[in-house]
């Protein structure tokens, strides 16, 4: 059976994933990356660019080549260790970090500048609206294109685009020297920096949000699913990258009128007031609150999918309500200080999903794939905590960690990548000699 997606549909689909993958952390960190990367921003944005639209994408067909769901990529891991990783990624990128920052950050950029004095209460009852909102539309799973695809954000695009392309037409000054580590290594920068849009862990979660919303239109087929996934996932990249290089501009363009930021999001607000005036702060607030309602819906509905599935005897519209409380109690923290406080857990959670990712594109070629999907990401994850413990600075590890100052990497946050390279091929060789067992399902 030949089973087609309308080029309505097709476009609709990848509006719905560049919505929900354009959140809170997409707006505010391109502009402070640029700002500090002055005139090597476009050796920052190449490496931004690598995990905040090169990963996600991956990561997009990765999950569409297994079926679709977290628990289908990592299905050579152990049970336990499937269900304690999935719980961790759908718990940070859901109700414990990302989601209560699309709330944040919309509040600060999208109300504080109308509001003639900010306080717990206002953030509270604004907190509440917006996960009501994003509640609302989280309970039908199905209907996304319609409601975010067609109707949210052709107007999100809309908007973006008088954004995007404003520093270009009137910029507001010129690129000055890099600062801090930018001035010696922008690319690793940026790269790092792309870990804090999450979307390569977003990626792993709404694979499943994807085929959901293509099978309640008909499309049923594996072959179907996957070439449809794959080219909503492509319009999604294209619009990512397009906002990220016009924010990289519009931050790196900023000094003069954002001279000390304390977070993107200020210099977003800073740079559209100065451009615009009272209309500019309008324009952006309808931005930054489109962007982070579509990503929270997207994260709400993927994570409560996901729980759904591994509690059978709570029904989906429990958890979405469960996961949205949880949401209101954590948005009411500083923008700042819930930022601070998950940075270490993406340190370790990042790398294990990149790991993830390539090792789903490529299952299919490995001759024992139980064995190198075990060894490779467990020693992604061993090399991260040593990563996580290195920047604790506690010192009485600092004889245990010297030996792994050797190793390529270990200033940058990158230890755990040629190790990592080094265990996939080893183990793709011993693959050869060890033959797998005939069913893959490990205890």
């Amino acid at each position: 059976m030949n089973q087609r997606l309308s080029l309505q549909n097709i476009v609709g689909m990848g509006f719905m994933v560049f919505a929900m993958f354009l959140g809170a952390g997409n707006l505010i960190f391109p502009p402070m990356v640029g700002q500090l990367a002055g005139e090597d921003m476009w050796y920052a944005a190449a490496g931004f660019l690598i995990t905040g639209v090169g990963l996600p994408l991956l990561g997009i067909v990765a999950i569409s080549r297994v079926g679709g769901g977290f628990n289908e990529i990592s299905g050579e891991m152990p049970r336990p260790l499937i269900i304690a990783l999935g719980t961790c990624i759908y718990l940070i990128i859901g109700p414990l970090y990302a989601v209560p920052r699309t709330a944040l950050v919309s509040y600060e950029v999208g109300l504080t500048p109308f509001l003639p004095e900010s306080s717990e209460f206002t953030q509270l009852i604004f907190s509440l609206i917006f996960f009501s909102i994003s509640w609302y539309l989280s309970i039908r799973p199905g209907k996304l294109l319609e409601s975010v695809g067609k109707l949210i954000t052709p107007a999100l695009i809309a908007l973006l685009v008088i954004l995007g392309l404003s520093p270009i037409i009137s910029p507001l000054g010129v690129p000055g020297n890099a600062m801090g580590t930018y001035t010696e290594t922008p690319f690793i920068k940026g790269f790092l920096e792309g870990y804090m849009t999450m979307d390569a862990l977003a990626a792993l979660m709404f694979g499943i949000v994807i085929i959901t919303n293509l099978k309640s239109h008909g499309i049923k087929e594996k072959a179907s699913l996957f070439h449809y996934s794959i080219t909503t996932g492509v319009i999604a990249a294209i619009g990512l990258a397009l906002v990220y290089l016009s924010l990289f501009y519009l931050g790196a363009t900023s000094r003069e009128v954002a001279p000390d930021p304390g977070n993107g999001g200020q210099i977003l607000t800073t740079y559209a007031e100065t451009l615009f005036g009272t209309t500019g702060i309008a324009l952006l607030a309808a931005v930054v609150t489109l962007a982070c309602l579509t990503t929270a819906i997207g994260c709400i509905t993927a994570a409560s999918e996901y729980f759904d599935e591994m509690f059978e005897k709570i029904s989906y519209r429990s958890i979405v309500t469960i996961i949205s409380i949880v949401c209101v109690f954590f948005a009411n923290m500083g923008l700042n200080e819930i930022i601070d406080l998950f940075i270490p857990v993406l340190l370790i959670l990042y790398p294990i999903s990149i790991g993830l990712i390539f090792l789903g594109l490529i299952r299919d070629w490995l001759p024992n794939p139980v064995l190198t999907y075990r060894a490779t990401l467990a020693t992604t994850f061993f090399l991260s905590i040593i990563d996580l413990l290195r920047i604790k600075d506690y010192a009485g590890l600092q004889p245990i960690l010297q030996p792994f100052s050797l190793i390529p990497g270990y200033e940058d946050h990158m230890i755990w990548l040629l190790p990592s390279i080094a265990i996939l091929l080893i183990t793709i060789f011993l693959g050869f000699a060890i033959k797998p067992a005939s069913n893959c399902e490990m205890p």
